[in-house]
């Protein structure tokens, strides 16, 4: 979460526009909203990473069981799981919706069993292939996009944590190539960029992580003696 609230971003951006009388809050509120949508398109931060647990209802209709409103609002779901009652688990595939909808156009047709495939209908929605049998649930993770300022809520933060210097100085670029000030949009611009690639190597750089293959994960820790055998064991493949 940002450090500034919405009133103080405000503050700091109007100040560096010499409190122009015609530089309003809502035209300032749209800026920065514009910023927080391009800074989320341009890199996967950590602070949009979003997760959730969704329990299964089971009903009688097949038909309203494949599809699972979720809670949340996700710009993309990157991984989902299935857990079941007995604590096995199943991460789902992902397929796009018109090879799903080539290979099931009707699942609720089909018998009923533990869910294998996924198909991703908005941002709040999934749709489910079996349709599930039983009430287990799934746990997903994916991003999100930032929650967008509102004149109404002048206390509000940023969803990027420790990024206002980035907001101020590109809404302050996006003002001044609104009003005709290119020179001064390009060097403020310029400076955003900076603290962009510098948030960037940020996130990159975390000092006890060690990139590891798939093959070598968890070697030592968490595979039984003859892992060979066992065909479910697919980082070894």
């Amino acid at each position: 979460m940002g450090t500034l609230n919405l009133a103080t971003l405000i503050t700091e951006i109007r100040a560096f526009h010499a409190g122009r009388s015609d530089l309003t809050d809502e035209v300032i509120i749209t800026q920065l909203n514009l910023v927080q949508e391009r800074l989320a398109r341009l890199w996967q931060w950590e602070e949009l990473y979003l997760t959730e647990t969704k329990n299964i209802a089971i009903t009688s209709d097949a038909a309203a069981d494949k599809i699972l409103v979720l809670s949340q609002t996700f710009r993309d779901i990157t991984s989902i799981r299935l857990i079941t009652a007995d604590g096995g688990s199943r991460k789902l595939e992902y397929i796009g919706t018109r090879s799903f909808d080539k290979l099931y156009p009707e699942p609720e047709f089909h018998a009923r069993g533990d869910p294998r495939i996924y198909i991703q209908l908005d941002t709040h929605t999934i749709e489910l292939y079996p349709v599930p049998l039983t009430a287990d649930s799934l746990k997903l993770r994916g991003t999100s996009w930032a929650t967008a300022f509102s004149s109404s809520s002048t206390g509000s933060k940023s969803s990027f944590d420790r990024k206002d210097d980035i907001l101020i100085y590109w809404a302050c670029s996006l003002i001044w190539d609104r009003l005709g000030e290119y020179e001064r949009a390009k060097r403020f611009f310029g400076v955003a960029n900076q603290m962009i690639d510098q948030a960037k190597d940020e996130q990159e750089t975390k000092p006890d992580r060690e990139i590891k293959p798939l093959f070598e994960t968890g070697r030592g820790s968490g595979l039984p003696g003859n892992y060979w055998y066992d065909p479910f064991i697919r980082n070894v493949r």
